[in-house]
């Protein structure tokens, strides 16, 4: 089946962060639009004319023949300009349909490659608003905008001209209140900007409020929070209307009034025109042209002024897709090798997480060595998830983590990338194949049966009716939980990274298939260097050595062995869960 063709191929240009890269980029259809949106606009002068013209001609004309030529030159003068204007709307769509799409790639490109510790402090339904309703008001406004270009500044300027032809006097007199219009747009500016900005502030807490809502269901019901939740969200829904009435006040609130101000011109030329009838120096057709001409005039004078308000709306959506556009990146990442560090020594390592002020682990300090898996654990809140997260080097942390001779965070970010795989303790899965979620679409054959061997996953996929091209749903909703954590440990070790870090891998486990992993874990570890955090002690059993923590700090360290027979929080742990679970961890006396 051949693949189809598409139309468009979104990528932002180079210089994202300027509106007019983007302009440029589809100078083809600008370029379309503006030929097209200058020649209806001159030519559309010509429809009250002739227009008038076959008014004169129903009058005055002799026979039937005039009047037949008068109308068919209106009707081929109205054919032209609207052809024209057929040409000018459907580039201009085109256009815009291509910079939403440009902007939001390059919105999401610009997430995806953000530093992580700015990143932790976004808001994931804020920055969902300004991608989806924010960059649909800023191209909405450039494509009024680009469109008004023509059709009210190209229109005014070939009505003026024409006016004047028939008589400057009047013109003069009656188009006075035409800049008194466009001087009320521009003093409203700064309060259109302002109040459109509080206005998008306000959209965007709704849509936290109803994506919180939609992502946590299940949790609001087993709780009986939906009423309250759905309290909080008619309080942020009724905050968004009022914002947004302002607003929409603003914006198309004062037309009655600049319509007003127009129509003060409209009764000085039926006044002023109405006598040069009168007095025989215009003819009817005459004066039905220019007043259609003049009215025309002052209804685009009060088009270009909720245009104005259009574009201060836009100014305040504007900033905040720069806000993500214009986050620190990393940049687009090369694919690196990896390094195959014989040791990792952590040197009095301090991390805290980007959106605390107080440090979760202080003043770690231990070594490893390839071939080894080192094991973590401590009770709630001791710090493990903090030290996995530091020892990926992909968030700031104070002290030293060295690969050999080499600081993690001197690496190249795409080395760093390629040497470490992580697994975090709430593994997610994206609604695609079992298969997929592993892969990345990589086609490593070999590879794929030896992680799912390690991962125990080989009988769970012989029961699903599509194997290893099951669909495991949004989030890995129709995978069970132990499924789910296998799933992510089987693609954490498919990336075949140097050193692993394996955050609560085993939480969802039962203790004999925990068992069988960790020994497949031990046989195919080679020179790699595993990390393993978890709260359950079945398997530490497995580990060359251990770390205890608790508030942050190293306070034992060891092999399963020693330090079940030293007394300290490790063998409390293991008592606590020997009690609890019937005893499953062997404990040595005399070792």
């Amino acid at each position: 089946m051949k693949e189809e063709k598409l139309k468009y191929k979104f990528s932002p240009p180079k210089y994202k962060d300027r509106l007019l890269s983007y302009i440029l980029k589809y100078h083809k259809q600008f370029l379309i639009t503006a030929i097209s949106g200058i020649f209806f606009n001159s030519a559309i002068v010509l429809g009250p004319i002739f227009q008038g013209k076959l008014l004169d001609a129903s009058v005055n004309s002799p026979d039937v023949g005039g009047i037949k030529r008068a109308g068919l030159q209106l009707i081929g003068v109205t054919l032209s300009f609207q052809i024209a204007r057929f040409f000018k709307r459907y580039f201009v769509r085109d256009m815009a349909n291509g910079m939403s799409g440009d902007m939001r790639i390059g919105i999401m490109e610009s997430i995806l490659y953000m530093d992580l510790n700015i990143l932790e402090r976004q808001n994931p339904g804020d920055m969902m608003s300004t991608t989806i309703g924010d960059v649909d008001i800023v191209v909405e406004a450039v494509r009024k905008t680009i469109t008004e270009l023509w059709d009210t500044w190209v229109l005014m300027a070939a009505y003026w001209i024409a006016l004047m032809y028939y008589d400057p006097k009047i013109t003069l007199i009656a188009s006075i209140p035409i800049p008194l219009v466009i001087l009320m747009t521009q003093l409203m500016k700064k309060t259109v900007h302002s109040k459109s900005r509080e206005a998008r502030l306000a959209t965007s807490k709704s849509t936290i409020q109803i994506r919180r809502m939609v992502s946590e269901v299940n949790i609001l019901r087993l709780y009986g929070r939906e009423e309250a939740e759905v309290e909080r969200l008619k309080e942020r829904l009724s905050h968004q209307a009022n914002r947004n009435v302002v607003v929409t006040i603003l914006k198309n609130g004062l037309a009655p009034i600049y319509a007003s101000l127009a129509s003060v011109g409209i009764i000085l030329v039926i006044f002023l025109g109405g006598n040069k009838v009168i007095d025989g120096n215009w003819t009817i057709g005459t004066f039905t042209a220019y007043i259609s001409m003049f009215t025309a005039l002052a209804v685009r004078t009060t088009t270009a002024a909720k245009v104005f308000n259009i574009q201060q709306g836009a100014k305040a959506s504007w900033d905040r897709v720069l806000g993500l556009i214009n986050n620190q990146s990393q940049g687009s990442i090369d694919k690196a090798v990896g390094l195959n560090p014989n040791r990792i020594s952590v040197e009095d390592l301090s991390f805290k997480y980007p959106t605390n002020d107080e440090y979760t682990i202080k003043d770690i300090s231990f070594e490893a060595s390839s071939g080894m898996i080192v094991g973590i654990t401590g009770s709630v809140g001791s710090g493990k998830s903090a030290l996995a997260l530091a020892l990926t080097g992909l968030y700031d942390y104070d002290g030293k983590i060295l690969l050999d001779d080499v600081d993690i965070k001197d690496l190249d970010y795409g080395q760093r990338l390629a040497t470490i795989s992580y697994m975090g303790h709430d593994p997610f899965l994206f609604s695609d194949s079992l298969k997929n979620n592993i892969t990345w679409k990589d086609n490593n054959v070999e590879r794929l049966d030896k992680v799912l061997n390690i991962a125990s996953l080989n009988k769970d996929i012989e029961n699903f009716e599509k194997g290893i091209d099951t669909e495991v749903g949004e989030k890995g909703i129709k995978v069970s939980g132990g499924q789910k954590q296998r799933v992510a440990l089987a693609r954490a070790l498919y990336k075949d990274a140097n050193i692993i870090i394996l955050d609560d891998p085993f939480s969802a486990i039962d203790i004999n298939t925990e068992a069988k992993i960790m020994e497949n874990l031990r046989e195919s570890t080679g020179d790699k260097i595993t990390f393993i955090f978890s709260h359950r002690l079945d398997a530490f059993k497995y580990m060359d050595m251990i770390l205890v923590l608790d508030e942050g700090k190293i306070v034992q360290r060891g092999t399963h062995n020693e330090l079940i027979n030293t007394y300290g929080i490790y063998s409390k742990i293991v008592d606590s869960q020997q009690f609890w679970g019937g005893g499953a961890i062997e404990k040595q006396i005399g070792i």
